[in-house]
């Protein structure tokens, strides 16, 4: 029986495109044996099960950035992560190995290949992660997101833009059948603000200062994914309000919410730029400042230099409004429709095909 190795997580922005890729795999060849390779710590360790994949864990964690003396501990468990990422490839003897990002991606595709095994790697983001720019050399193949990222890698015979695939749920319906499901007029115009899969307290607190702005709007509508963590604070604030606002802690049909809105609010993850774009999304990004190498920043000047999205940046958040912007915005129809425009430009719907069409060049025949 054929076996993947899927080695990747942390965050879903990592983790979502491995199950995306596995659910393919799994269409297509439905004899393989599939096992992700991440940490207890991760998001995976919470996701996989309920997809029914197996979960082998090492003891591994990230590098900070900085001179910390925590790093010594990194050092400690990247050796101890390589001696087990040797001995679990020895167990499972994959037919090939693919990195997706994240820390818990480095050892099982370092030690893969150097024991002959091949190694894929998908980057998601503009500016590629660290595991990526130190293990590409080594690659088989890697694949990337943007054609922005090539200039970071020395080697480029190995390099392939076709862009990001996205989470294995997403689905894209009618528009009107999209706004039903939702609960939203179909006459009226949307707003979807969404802070990531966990949210986002900045982006709350920078719409919660513009929500006057809504006070009598009776043809606009906002959904609002607040995250979990901040759903609380945000009712208690609205509460009594007649205001036209959905509040949601997270997202389960992000494609039906993509496909009812006239504007996206949202931060900058690989993922979700994937999404808005599959769908042809004006955008306004409000990258995380926080991320590794400042990758949202980067990932948001791709669509901004493109002309299908604006940008701001969290430090200006107070300055420039992000709802009062895309209130403009709405009432700008060319504008908004030269950037939906754009952003369907940028889209790669075949992104998953490729990258899987390629995986399976490993495993012989493709017997479905």
């Amino acid at each position: 029986m054929p076996k993947i190795m899927l080695a990747g997580g942390g965050t879903g922005g990592h983790l979502f495109p491995a199950i995306a890729i596995a659910e393919e795999l799994k269409k297509r060849r439905a004899d393989v044996e599939i096992v992700f390779v991440g940490t207890e710590r991760g998001l995976e360790a919470k996701m996989l099960p309920e997809f029914g994949y197996r979960l082998e864990s090492l003891e591994v964690r990230g590098l900070t950035r900085k001179l910390d003396w925590r790093n010594l501990f990194f050092l400690y468990h990247l050796v101890k992560s390589l001696n087990q990422a040797k001995r679990l490839l020895k167990e499972e003897r994959p037919d090939v190995v693919i990195g997706t990002g994240g820390y818990a991606s480095g050892p099982p595709l370092f030690v893969a290949s150097t024991i002959g095994i091949p190694t894929l790697v998908q980057e998601q983001n503009s500016y590629p992660g660290l595991t990526t720019r130190s293990l590409a050399k080594r690659a088989n193949k890697v694949f990337l997101a943007y054609e922005e990222a090539k200039k970071f890698f020395k080697r480029q015979n190995n390099l392939e833009v076709v862009g990001n695939p996205v989470r294995p749920n997403f689905k894209q319906i009618d528009r009107t059948e999209a706004r039903k499901k939702l609960g939203l007029d179909p006459n009226h115009k949307v707003i979807l603000v969404v802070g990531g899969s966990q949210g986002a307290v900045a982006v709350n607190q920078a719409i919660l200062l513009d929500l006057d702005l809504l006070e009598g709007k009776n043809t606009l509508q906002l959904v609002w994914q607040t995250g979990q963590n901040d759903i609380e604070r945000v009712k208690t604030l609205l509460s009594g309000r007649k205001l036209p606002v959905t509040l949601v802690p997270f997202i389960q049909e992000m494609g039906a919410c993509y496909t009812a809105s006239d504007l996206v609010i949202s931060r900058a993850g690989a993922l979700t730029l994937a999404e808005i774009t599959l769908c042809g999304k004006p955008a306004i990004l409000i990258p995380y400042p926080h991320a590794a190498a400042d990758h949202q920043r980067h990932n948001a000047e791709v669509l901004v230099n493109a002309g299908a999205a604006e940008m701001i940046l969290e430090k200006d958040l107070r300055i420039t409004r992000p709802l009062s912007r895309a209130l403009e915005l709405l009432k700008d129809e060319r504008k908004l429709s030269a950037m939906s425009e754009q952003s369907l430009k940028l889209a790669r719907p075949e992104a998953l095909d490729k990258i899987v069409s390629e995986i399976l060049k490993y495993l012989g025949k493709d017997k479905n």
